[in-house]
């Protein structure tokens, strides 16, 4: 049987989530009835070289580069054929909004199947809210839809996309790259100064939906109280601006650190005293998972996915979403007693071990793959 080949299409310089599981699979796929390939957009006279595609060439996974002279150059389309008719590419493999819309349109002109997985719709500003009801309309057309979670499945229905192409894919993890060594102090280095402990840390893209301003107002709340702390933001994005000027508006520069990306925070996380996710809106937490692997406990926000890892009072707390007040409430409820939310932490790391495993997701992912082209699995 010949190998089936798959182009997956990103449009990102991070690695973030998603990406991190386009090269999670790579490494876990069976390469003898698998090959992957990738396709990165960027523009004309960039070097296209980010994290991401760094990361990818260290693995050995081909790398190519979909060029246009803006963020949505139509001629993008022609060369996503190109590529499929050059590679002979079986399917190709979307994972947002705008490589979803440039997918679907090379499959009008060049024979190939097309996928998404949905990682959760988010419109940031009108130019995104306009592709995103784009992409509602066009999913319903592709072979395969994957959702991460069962709220994004629920969503994927709504938007009119036929069950019987609808599956259900949770994100996983790698579970032996988090371990806990016993070695702690990464903080101070990647400060480069003291930090005062507790330490809470958020990880994630900073962007208006992950809800770090939030967060922000949250710890100033809890320093209103008398308690001493820190909060370590991992990630970079958009919103970094203005949420150092909400750090320094509320007098928090000394307890706030913006640490930047950061590709691997496995012993950062060994670190942490708490993790805080606070979302708007989420597919499935992938940060979520990595703490609760490195037995590190979770407050976050009740969006999308996340309360199919997060079980309230079981394996972590959940509020609101958009409530400093109740971010704030729950950090104190962990301040006042970490030990039983250190034990919802254990409860989490075995969860995570028994149901996210990726190695069982990629053995999934095969068989979407194959059915995507009509195949026996």
């Amino acid at each position: 049987m010949r190998t089936i080949k798959i182009l997956h299409l990103r449009d990102t310089y991070e690695i973030g989530g998603p990406g991190k599981t386009i090269l999670e699979t790579f490494r876990a796929i069976d390469h003898e009835r698998f090959q992957l390939h990738l396709g990165v957009f960027a523009k004309h006279g960039e070097s296209g070289d980010s994290p991401f595609t760094t990361e990818a060439r260290r693995l050995g996974f081909p790398v190519h580069f979909v060029r246009g002279r803006h963020s949505y150059d139509p001629t993008m389309v022609s060369n996503v054929r190109d590529l499929v008719k050059a590679l002979q590419i079986d399917i190709v493999h979307a994972h947002e909004a705008k490589s979803d819309v440039i997918a679907y349109l090379a499959s009008r002109v060049v024979p190939v199947a097309i996928m998404t997985t949905l990682h959760g719709w988010i419109g940031n500003g009108l130019k995104g809210q306009v592709l995103i009801a784009l992409d509602k309309r066009i999913v319903r057309k592709f072979d395969r839809v994957i959702a991460v979670s069962r709220q994004i499945e629920r969503e994927s229905l709504v938007a009119g996309v036929p069950k019987e192409k609808l599956r259900l894919l949770h994100n996983a993890i790698v579970v032996e790259k988090y371990q806990r060594t016993g070695i702690r102090g990464a903080f101070h280095e990647a400060v480069g100064r003291h930090v005062d402990r507790p330490v809470i840390a958020s990880v994630g893209r900073l962007s208006a939906e992950k809800g770090h301003a939030d967060l922000i107002d949250a710890i100033s709340l809890v320093k209103q109280s008398g308690h001493i702390l820190s909060l370590v933001l991992i990630g970079d994005g958009p919103e970094r601006p203005k949420l150092a000027r909400q750090i320094q508006s509320l007098g928090l520069e000394e307890v706030v650190h913006m640490l930047g990306y950061i590709q691997a925070p496995q012993r950062l996380l060994e670190g942490v005293d708490l993790m805080v996710l606070p979302s708007h809106t989420e597919g499935l937490p992938n940060a979520a998972l990595e703490a609760l692997l490195m037995e590190v406990p979770v407050l976050a926000t009740r969006v999308g996915g996340t309360p199919e890892v997060i079980t309230d009072g079981e394996t972590g707390r959940l509020v609101s979403p958009q409530s400093p007040r109740e971010l704030a409430a729950g950090i104190l409820e962990f301040l006042n007693s970490p030990e039983s939310w250190k034990q919802m932490a254990l409860r989490g790391r075995d969860v995570v071990k028994t149901g996210f495993d990726f190695q069982a997701r990629t053995r999934r992912l095969e068989t979407i793959y194959s059915e995507a082209l009509g195949r026996s699995v």
